[in-house]
């Protein structure tokens, strides 16, 4: 069985634990980045494998205007597509499904599904066209057959989140390998994607509102233009810490005693994979703030209207004990660790079955 697992931007975290996957099963994997590949000036291809290389010689000669919706780019992935010896394309993100959804219209072969991490269900294109969607719970269901998708095309797995957040490190463990200090009360801030401003709030208020008896890490990616805005700003100050975001997000998941971060869907479903108290920093409006919605209906995250109550929450889930613990709890029902899995297997169920 040979998968493409297609994304617009950086491979997601679901993305990566459909690779890791496949690998396990022995499958063949590609990957392949819209943007990168209809970018002019993309690197020297000789490390990529013959599929990609001829992906991105073949699109980066139709392609003409920044718009990857233009037909010739569509009707050139799909030729690319059908002339390699791919089985199944998987979607990661809504912009990828739009493209295959195009691609399927122009005589795309390979069976093609949809990781669906929202309820973004109308950023879907032509969504009946594809194969299969799979989703995060059972709500998204009802939107999508509204859509016009039949049911038997929708399963609700969870999201694939790679297995190092299944991990049972445990707190001490993981504080051990990191080396924070055990005696601490240690906050995750994953700040990827937010406003300087935003972030410097909550950073001003954790030192405003906490003892010396806290540590808060703000995680953010390694091009993130604030990290060394805020790296500066806080270098004398032992309460905060300004890391950059790195494969062992699951360990220091594990060693927190909780995770604030925007209600973004991946990141939200591997705190609760791994059975972190999560707090959710509430969007005015959209997708973001019907995740916040969903998991603090179900009790698996708190929601903050604002900075001041986003550190009041989190220094709740650290002081009341039955709170974090019944939180967990609720983690666990809802939250598939092995949805990677499930995918792969109904995958290669369909493909034997035609």
């Amino acid at each position: 069985m040979q998968f493409l697992i297609l994304s617009y931007h950086a491979l997601s975290d679901a993305g990566a634990a459909l690779v890791e996957e496949a690998k396990e099963r022995g499958a063949q994997v590609e990957t392949l980045e819209l943007h990168q590949v209809m970018s002019q000036s993309a690197r020297s291809t000789s490390r990529y494998s013959r599929f990609v290389r001829s992906a991105k010689e073949l699109l980066s000669a139709v392609y003409k205007s920044y718009d990857p919706l233009d037909y010739q780019f569509i009707a050139a992935l799909t030729r690319c597509i059908n002339d390699s010896t791919l089985d199944a394309v998987v979607c990661t993100d809504a912009y990828s499904v739009k493209v295959m959804s195009l691609s399927k219209q122009a005589g795309l072969r390979p069976l093609c599904y949809a990781v669906i991490p929202d309820y973004e269900v109308a950023a879907l294109g032509s969504p009946a066209i594809l194969d299969g969607y799979f989703i995060a719970q059972d709500e998204i269901k009802y939107y999508m057959i509204r859509r016009g998708i039949g049911a038997e095309k929708v399963f609700n797995f969870g999201l694939p989140v790679p297995k190092s957040f299944r991990s049972t490190l445990g707190k001490w463990a993981a504080r051990n390998y990191l080396v924070i200090p055990q005696d601490k009360r240690v906050y995750l801030f994953l700040a990827g994607g937010m406003r300087y401003e935003d972030v410097l709030n909550i950073c001003v208020e954790m030192l405003s509102e906490e003892d010396e008896s806290f540590l808060l890490y703000v995680l953010l990616p390694r091009d993130s233009e604030i990290r060394e805005r805020l790296s500066k700003k806080f270098s004398t100050e032992n309460g905060i810490r300004v890391i950059t975001l790195t494969k062992k997000l699951n360990i220091y998941m594990q060693g927190a005693d909780a995770v604030l971060t925007r209600p973004l869907p991946y990141e939200s479903y591997e705190a609760a994979v791994a059975g972190v108290p999560l707090v959710h920093l509430m969007p005015a409006k959209g997708s973001e703030r019907k995740i916040a919605d969903f998991f603090a209906d179900r009790e698996l995250s708190l929601k903050a209207a604002s900075a001041r109550d986003a550190i009041r929450q989190a220094k709740r889930l650290t002081d009341e004990t039955a709170l974090a613990q019944r939180m967990k709890k609720r983690q666990s029902l809802y939250a598939n660790a092995d949805a990677a899995e499930r995918i792969l297997e109904t995958i290669l169920k369909i493909k034997n079955k035609n």
